[in-house]
């Protein structure tokens, strides 16, 4: 066990001089620790993955259909799905661009994303400022359960893109749909 760089004296915490060494030594752990943790073999029976109370296994299968539409949809900016992993309270960002896996990834979701699963709403966002448009559409499996929500950005030129754009992204729904049974299958293993 590392010794701690301070003690308790009298509800204080009072700095106890160490070589420098020791910092050191204390940093590296601290940053070997989270790498160690991603190489540890999980179990091959795990019948749902990215349970809240084990680490996640990335990547999923949300996360190959992400990859799919970005090679198909070039000119979209963003693919992202949000859901409820079982035994959590709030929907998370379970699959987004690998550019933004170190913002978004595992976040909690906004009230939008988490309000379209729930609603069945489709909302979409125009932002004439900074020509950027979002598409958050419920996402159902094959037979028509809405199991997650399904986030499309897209950089437009003009307002008027707004209908073409909507009807890009809802195509990127369809195309997925079909090869998801399950929200256990999206996040599971690819």
């Amino acid at each position: 066990m590392f010794n701690l760089p301070y003690r308790l004296e009298s509800r204080k915490r009072t700095m106890v001089h160490k070589p420098a060494w020791e910092f050191i030594l204390v940093a590296c752990a601290f940053s070997v620790v989270p790498m160690l943790a991603q190489t540890v073999a999980k179990p091959a029976d795990w019948s749902l993955l990215n349970h809240p109370d084990n680490e996640q296994e990335f990547p999923n299968f949300a996360q190959s259909l992400i990859e799919q539409q970005l090679n198909r949809h070039s000119d979209v900016l963003v693919v992202a799905i949000h859901a409820q992993i079982p035994g959590e309270d709030i929907n998370r960002v379970i699959a987004i661009n690998q550019a933004q896996w170190g913002k978004f990834l595992w976040r909690p979701s906004d009230d939008i994303d988490t309000d379209t699963a729930k609603t069945q709403r489709t909302v979409v966002q125009v932002i004439p400022a900074t020509h950027r448009m979002e598409v958050h559409m419920p996402l159902h499996t094959g037979s028509g359960q809405t199991i997650a929500t399904l986030v499309c950005v897209w950089s437009f030129k003009v307002e008027e893109d707004a209908p073409e754009l909507l009807k890009k992204s809802q195509q990127m729904r369809d195309e997925i749909a079909p090869s998801v049974p399950s929200l256990a299958r999206l996040l599971g293993k690819p």
